[in-house]
């Protein structure tokens, strides 16, 4: 019998290889073709979408109730982080800005 932490890391590298598979294998047996125009502005928008799904979870909700109230610290940072994605475009900025403006706020204003 295999080891339990063995078997566990078996079981994500073969989870790694069948998602990267997964997103490899459509670009690549389209070779020269490309993608389309219209293909290429909507994968730009998924980053972004998977963000704010993520962040909206956090922001306004609170043990499982709608948190939204001038008590809620993390209104402010989401407001100026908005505002840095949307002058830059960039998820990356985005992210990272985020993260220092709430720990700013987390540790030295709240």
């Amino acid at each position: 019998m295999l080891n339990k932490n063995l078997l566990i890391y078996f079981i994500i590298f073969v989870s790694f290889i069948f998602m990267f598979l997964i997103r490899y294998l459509p670009f690549a047996l389209s070779g020269e073709k490309g993608t389309s125009e219209e293909f290429e502005r909507f994968i730009k928008y998924i980053p972004l979408g998977v963000f704010v799904a993520l962040i909206i979870k956090d922001v306004f909700f609170k043990n499982g109730q709608i948190f939204i109230s001038i008590e809620n610290y993390k209104l402010i940072p989401l407001v100026l982080i908005s505002i840095i994605s949307i002058k830059f475009k960039n998820i990356g900025l985005s992210v990272i800005s985020g993260g220092i403006i709430i720990f700013i706020f987390i540790n030295y204003i709240y």
